[in-house]
């Protein structure tokens, strides 16, 4: 069977949309897509990018693809995809397919996703979308990511709320996030970016960098993230390989850039845990797991940040220049009522009770250790449950195992680790995410591997036109914007917002410190 190492992680990502209603495994296993190109993308370089950004994608999820393009490209995308999957069967010659995506030619697939992104403009299904355009990378990346998106809706149509069952126009201005086909000032030959952070190099972060690759620009980018990569992560991290597992997520971002004006500096720590994470941190670009972890990035009181992430239901992405004016990072996350502690998503989660949780993180124990009675704690207003002797017969890790259907080999990785990594890296990170999400908090759900790379694309998108004056004037009015990858466009996607009562942008101390540090730089 051709279905990717990775398989189990597809399935948490896919099994919420099709729910009971098949088997995956064998749904997938006969279902075929094609990716079709003009030979005109051997003189487009932009356009290339986007069409291998689409096989990319396709090969983290679609284990029989059909290529069809000029030989060089075939055999790029084809060697591409058998990195991400080996097991992934790769047709040259054209045949049956479920889905197919067309980009800037003519095909005989009825419906096709056909992509030409002109100008800033993503073209899907349009009538002129069948020839190449002048275009840009950061347009045409999109557009790749886009056109998956499309491709998704299709071959999972009847399971699908909009599912795609017939052509769906649509044009999105990556700038101007609306419909216009303005003549726009295009993309800088030259783009000078300064001293940059990355907070976080995961699936959002690395489509970002994936980006950033493709542009001449200079500048230092300094990458923070303390992580490796799993087998899990290779579902929608577009630098990961199958031979990158247990690899640095930094050292990644690395070879990407190796050759490129970027200099990187690669910090392997949490942020706010290392030198080069506080002081005069300029600018930041954020793609991070949680909200704490974004709170704690606008805390640092950067001059300048970009945020992005994904979601069950959609992608977004906001910008935050003018603290104190304007709506900070902060004001997207602050709770505005009382929200579960650290112990309690923890809890639910892996559904163990709070007080056994609250003991493996107070103490720091490892999750393979047994807790001694003494160390059972007695709080007001938290009843010791009945069964709370077992707990010192064995493991939470074991208990852990039990409920989420996982044999003790498959355990065997977690031992010595803390009930927070167990957490962080097991269910945020997806490496041993139950099946059943719908008992799970909202914020572990899987994103697809098109929503991840859309959503780093327009982080590093949001940097490249806040860094062209001449292009800053065009962007959208709004903070924030979202858009939903599984209802196609068009779409309202700039989302007013204002600051949040209470946030700290409306402190004192935080707005005097801000100004302090930053009005002698202006």
């Amino acid at each position: 069977m051709s279905l990717a190492r990775f398989y189990s992680r597809i399935a948490n990502a896919v099994g919420p949309f099709i729910g009971s209603s098949g088997d995956l495994a064998s749904f997938l296993s006969k279902t075929a897509v094609s990716l079709e190109a003009s030979s005109e993308l051997e003189d487009h370089p932009s356009h290339r990018a986007g069409f291998v950004l689409a096989a990319n994608l396709c090969a983290r999820l679609y284990p029989r693809l059909h290529i069809l393009a000029t030989k060089a490209l075939t055999e790029e995308c084809a060697s591409l995809a058998l990195r991400i999957n080996p097991n992934c069967e790769i047709e040259t010659k054209g045949g049956d397919c479920d889905a197919a995506l067309v980009w800037g030619c003519h095909s005989s697939v009825e419906r096709p996703v056909i992509v030409s992104p002109a100008g800033w403009n993503v073209l899907l299904d349009q009538a002129d979308a069948e020839q190449v355009h002048a275009t840009n990378v950061l347009t045409a990346l999109g557009a790749g990511a886009l056109a998956v998106g499309e491709i998704f809706r299709t071959v999972f149509a009847r399971f699908l709320p909009s599912g795609r069952v017939r052509r769906s126009p649509g044009t999105l201005n990556v700038v101007s996030l609306d419909e216009s086909k303005a003549n726009l000032p295009e993309l800088p030959s030259e783009i000078s970016f300064g001293r940059v952070h990355l907070a976080g190099a995961g699936a959002v972060g690395q489509a970002a960098v994936y980006a950033l690759a493709h542009l001449s620009a200079s500048g230092t980018l300094v990458v923070v993230d303390p992580e490796s990569i799993s087998l899990s992560n290779l579902q929608r991290y577009v630098l990961a390989f199958d031979d990158d597992v247990g690899a640095s997520k930094c050292g990644l971002v690395a070879r990407a850039l190796q050759g490129h004006r970027l200099t990187i500096v690669s910090v392997e720590a949490l942020w706010g845990d290392n030198e080069h994470t506080v002081g005069q941190v300029e600018c930041v670009c954020t793609a991070l797991d949680t909200a704490a972890a974004r709170i704690g990035v606008q805390a640092a009181l950067p001059r300048r940040i970009y945020n992005a992430w994904t979601q069950p239901a959609d992608v977004g992405w906001s910008r935050h220049e003018s603290f104190g004016e304007e709506p900070c990072l902060a004001c997207l996350y602050v709770p505005s009522g009382p929200r579960p502690s650290q112990h309690e998503l923890i809890s639910r989660a892996l559904g163990q009770h709070e007080l056994r949780v609250l003991a493996y993180l107070t103490l720091r124990l490892p999750v393979d250790a047994q807790l001694k009675p003494e160390q059972i704690p007695r709080l007001p207003n938290y009843p010791v449950p009945q069964d709370a002797s077992t707990w010192v017969d064995h493991s939470i890790l074991e208990d852990i195992g039990r409920h989420l259907g996982i044999d003790s080999d498959g355990l065997l990785i977690w031992k010595g680790k803390q009930i927070a990594d167990l957490y962080r890296e097991g269910i945020c990170g997806g490496a041993i995410i139950s099946d059943r999400l719908g008992e799970l908090p909202q914020d572990v759900a899987v994103p697809l591997a098109h929503q991840s790379a859309f959503a780093g694309i327009m982080l590093a998108t949001q940097l490249a036109i806040a860094s062209s004056p001449e292009l800053r004037s065009f962007r959208s009015p709004f903070t924030e914007a979202r858009l939903d990858v599984l209802a196609g466009l068009p779409q309202v996607i700039g989302r007013p917002r204002q600051r949040t009562p209470g946030c700290l942008c409306s402190d004192v101390e935080f707005l005097g410190r801000y100004h302090e540090k930053w009005t002698l730089a202006r």
